[in-house]
């Protein structure tokens, strides 16, 4: 599917008072996952354990030390 399709096709199954800025909103959503997803295929992708180990890292940096 051309990326001319793709839009096609997803502002047609958007509800039609859908706002320009909704429309716009799903459209970067849309863009966004084909872009992951190329990136996947490419071997560009991270693990999802990794980005679990990388996000609890985070977290617990983020919170400090526990308090009592």
């Amino acid at each position: 599917m051309t990326d001319r399709q793709l839009i096609l096709e997803t502002v047609q199954e958007m509800p039609e008072q859908a706002s320009m800025s909704e429309i716009l909103d799903e459209l970067a959503l849309v863009s966004s996952v084909k872009k992951g997803l190329a990136e996947i295929k490419e071997g560009k992708g991270i693990a999802h354990e990794q980005v679990v180990r990388e996000f609890n890292s985070w977290i617990t940096e983020l919170s400090g030390p526990p308090k009592h």
